[in-house]
């Protein structure tokens, strides 16, 4: 490769590490160490590396012609991913690397996202584009489930002799 185009893809990731400093956020990035994977396929994490603070572009809403360009497409206009570009030199961006953002007034829980999807467009990249979806505050994950002749059962029911009946023993 040429040494005009190794020179100007380094300027336009100092390029882009400045405009997300002067229009970005500032979150706190975790990658991946360890993980724990449950029967149904959800990756548990177990391990994160120390909170990275990092400057990103996070796009809560954006555009179709955009979502288009990126490669992601959706039927619902109203389902739309939230997107977030970190810089190229994000260390060790994976999928499943956590990104927290904190809130403005400083009282309430940061906002956790999960990152689901790593994209670039170019050769020589100033960005990842990353697809990110929020993790719930409570996501244990359940491994174990009671069964009842082919149904899930709950644990406050009894079944009859038929299995499509049953008493419920939930006093109201």
């Amino acid at each position: 490769m040429g040494l005009l185009t190794k020179n100007d893809a380094t300027i336009y990731r100092r390029f882009f590490k400045e405009m997300a400093r002067l229009r970005g956020q500032t979150v706190l990035y975790q990658y991946l160490i360890k993980n724990y994977e449950t029967i149904h396929g959800e990756v548990i994490p177990v391990k994160l590396s120390d909170p990275i603070a990092i400057d990103v572009i996070f796009n809560e809403n954006p555009s179709i012609k955009t979502l288009k360009r990126l490669g992601w497409l959706s039927i619902d206009p109203d389902d739309k991913p939230y997107i977030m570009q970190m810089p190229y030199d994000t260390p060790n961006l994976t999928v499943d690397a956590e990104v927290s953002i904190q809130p403005v007034d400083s009282i309430g829980k940061p906002t956790r996202f999960r990152i689901t999807e790593i994209r670039t467009l170019l050769e020589f990249p100033d960005c990842y584009t990353c697809r990110v979806a929020p993790v719930p505050e409570s996501d244990d994950p359940k491994n174990v489930y009671d069964t009842g002749y082919n149904y899930v059962k709950n644990p406050k029911e009894q079944y009859c002799s038929s299995p499509m009946s049953y008493i419920n023993t939930d006093k109201k």
